[in-house]
């Protein structure tokens, strides 16, 4: 761990700043007279605006001309930003009308937007041929699940495709004093082509954050933020029937219950750069199911998405090397105070929550895995950067938990984490990442003579990641160590008192003529040690990679693994292969499936293993969608032998999109392990991010006497609305 620490503590004091290429550049207009935003592109303003034409591939024939042409304005006025687009469509346009940010598996075109011209964040405002709207952050990452209040139309057209985008001042944090011009890159998806074209070009191979690459956005360096609040209160009310069965498959009467719930938000900015949340009584509530999941014979413990507004709003400035927040831990917030923007040159966040607890602590590191208590959260960070695209960040984070209720804990429980991280640029080819955290914990546990003893954990967790891309060689290198004693109760780790060591790598080759586009040969290597040397897990995969021109990949490989399981080594060899076809839009799947060894951890020992995860989307109109899911488990003792665990999960959710505003959505979901059967249906009128009104109902059925029979009922209502003022 020295070692570790004494590399990464010189590369978060010695800032490698790689040189920095000339950029394109656009020049924003300033509009003369009312703009219409109706996707015709038809006011004059548009004429003497400076265009944009020269996009090219990117991907496999990077640097190549596209089969379809692009045109890009960008207007201004007093209080927003106008993009306007023109897209030729020769073949035929693979488009619908779906749900708000669910376009990026059909023609698209996205505006990618860095307001501060660092590099660092950009904001994704993105439009279909429909109209329908994409929005998002691109940080290390992209992350379709912010929201902002934007305006886009679009028209369609015999053999091309206009549109209109509009962007509010008030909806991106701008800086006070502007020190760099705005960056802008574009992207176009045309799906019948199986192309993906950019301007300015984006190079794969180049180390760093995507915006590093983009154009500097002129013209705009008049304008200023402006001071906002937002109200956004919310109400919900259910009413929920249960009922049992007894041993003679007789129903019990329906026990009904209701709940009601009502709260507010409110975001107000201190500066133009530096937003205030407050929120009483958040609105949690989850309308969309998360991905189905086998939770059968896993070592480690699920984890699933965050969904909920109130942590996705800015949830980007949280994000760090390791995997440290991991906010659903959370699950009953009272009030919550969250801070997120920049002061400076400083990106920062903050957020105080107090919680009723009830999450499970499963998967936080060392000592107890229990279920939260009530108590209050809190969470830091800051981030500053420097040179081209680089930069340096803190995070702290506590956790304090009162006594459960009637138990002889005496005080509750504590946590906290203190973490620096780099991450940065050696040359245009190699970059790196790394950070180090310390946590130290307190909680009381039973001495044995019916009393209570205080014990505290402290550890720590170190990583340094270092990758080079090229045309043809990607490599990437990792070394993780984390302490015994390391315990994150906002956080996620699967194992302590070990270390990671990783080398991987993929050589490609891109035909130029014929169905494929690239051939790689992929290695993935990892071996993790326990503190006292021995191997806990080895991973050696090698395998194949094919990209095809026709909208299709396949990836195969064999996969083989050693891991020590309670005093035994297991080793494992298994077959993979991942297949994904969208030929044709009316159906497009694809299908994850391994067979080989594995391991029974209930039973602790070697068994033959077969998984299959197959995912489908029909579109039998251009308004209604089909996303199927199905993933099957089988153990058994060897081969060819009969299962003793065969497990299925299967999932359709079929959406209605009468209009960009309202749906019906209905997802039927079946568990064979516990024989269950949920039914979901809702119907939304979505006006506006944070201006909704739902209405669904939810029903459930268990196997009683083999027979289905209903055991729960719902139905609930849910609306809020967004002022502005």
């Amino acid at each position: 761990m020295r070692s570790l620490r004494f590399l990464l503590a010189l590369l978060l004091c010695c800032p490698l700043v790689a040189s920095a290429a000339e950029r394109p550049t656009l020049a924003a207009t300033r509009a003369v007279g009312a703009l219409r935003i109706d996707g015709a592109l038809d006011d004059s303003a548009w004429a003497a605006a400076p265009a944009v034409t020269e996009f090219v591939l990117t991907g496999a024939r990077e640097g190549q001309a596209p089969g379809e042409s692009t045109i890009v304005k960008v207007l201004y006025d007093d209080t927003r930003v106008v993009f306007g687009i023109w897209c030729s469509a020769r073949r035929p346009m693979r488009a619908s009308l779906t749900p708000r940010d669910q376009i990026t598996d059909g023609d698209h075109i996205a505006m990618h937007l860095d307001t501060d011209g660092d590099a660092q964040r950009a904001y994704i405002f993105g439009v279909n041929p429909y109209g329908v709207q994409l929005d998002g952050i691109i940080t290390d990452d992209v992350d379709f699940k912010w929201d902002g209040v934007w305006e886009a139309e679009a028209q369609r057209g015999a053999d091309a495709w206009t549109a209109e985008i509009a962007v509010p001042f008030r909806t991106m944090r701008l800086p006070q004093q502007p020190a760099r011009p705005w960056r802008l890159w574009v992207r176009r998806e045309s799906t019948p082509w199986n192309e993906v074209s950019s301007w300015p070009l984006y190079v794969e191979s180049q180390a760093g954050n995507l915006m590093l690459q983009a154009a500097d956005l002129t013209g705009l360096e008049a304008v200023r933020g402006r001071r906002d609040l937002t109200l956004e209160p919310y109400v919900f009310g259910g009413v929920l029937g249960t009922r049992s069965f007894d041993g003679l498959g007789a129903a019990s009467s329906w026990d009904n219950s209701t709940s009601d719930d009502a709260g507010v938000d409110l975001q107000t900015t201190l500066t133009s750069s530096l937003a205030l949340n407050a929120t009483v009584n958040p609105d949690f509530s989850q309308l969309e199911a998360d991905k189905l999941q086998i939770g059968a014979n896993r070592r480690f413990p699920l984890s699933y998405p965050e969904k909920r507004p109130f942590f996705l709003e800015g949830g980007e400035v949280f994000q760090t090397p390791l995997n440290l927040v991991y906010s659903r831990r959370m699950s009953e917030p009272d009030w919550g105070l969250k801070l997120t923007g920049r002061v400076g040159g400083l990106r920062t966040g903050a957020l105080v929550v107090r919680d009723a607890g009830g999450a499970s602590l499963a998967g936080v590191g060392a000592g107890p895995w229990s279920i939260s208590q009530r108590g209050t959260w809190a969470l830091g960070r800051g981030t500053l950067p420097y040179g081209d695209g680089q930069g340096i960040g803190v995070l702290f984070a506590g956790h304090a938990q009162e006594a459960e209720e009637g138990s002889i804990d005496r005080d509750g429980a504590n946590n906290g984490i203190f973490a620096v991280d780099a991450k940065g640029r050696f040359s245009d080819h190699w970059s790196y990442e790394s950070q180090l955290a310390h946590t130290e914990s307190q909680h009381d546990v039973e001495d044995g003579n019916g009393g209570m003893r205080r014990e505290s954990l402290r550890g720590g967790v170190g990583v340094l990641r270092i990758n080079h891309s090229s045309r043809r060689l990607d490599l990437g290198f990792g070394y993780r160590h984390i302490d015994p004693g390391y315990r994150n109760d906002i956080g996620f780790e699967e194992r302590v008192g070990v270390d990671y060591r990783r080398v991987n790598w993929q050589i490609h080759l891109r035909p130029k003529t014929g169905p494929l586009q690239r051939v790689s040969w992929t290695q993935y290597n990892m071996v993790i040690h326990d503190r006292t040397g021995r191997l806990d897990f080895m991973e050696i995969t090698p395998g194949i990679e094919m990209a095809f021109r026709k909208n299709q990949f396949v990836w195969t490989g064999m996969q083989f693994y050693r891991e020590h399981w309670l005093s035994r080594d297991y080793d494992s060899p298994r077959f993979h292969i991942f297949y994904e076809n969208s030929v044709w839009r009316a159906v497009s799947f694809e299908g994850d499936f391994d067979w080989g060894r594995g391991i029974d951890y209930d039973s602790s020992r070697s068994v033959w293993q077969e998984s299959y995860d197959l995912s489908a989307t029909v579109r039998p109109t251009s308004w209604i969608t089909v996303e199927s899911n199905t993933k099957h488990l089988i153990l058994a003792n060897e081969y060819g032998d009969q299962p003793y665990l065969d497990l299925w999960l299967v999932g359709a959710k079929t959406t209605a999109q009468f209009t960009r505003h309202l749906f019906v959505r209905v997802y039927p979901q079946y568990d064979s392990g516990s024989r269950h059967v949920v039914l979901n249906a809702l119907a939304g009128y979505v006006l506006h991010p944070g201006s909704v009104l739902y209405v669904g109902v939810n029903s459930g059925w268990d196997e009683v006497q083999n027979r289905e029979q209903l055991t729960s009922r719902q139905v609930f209502a849910k609306a809020s609305y967004r002022f502005q003022l």
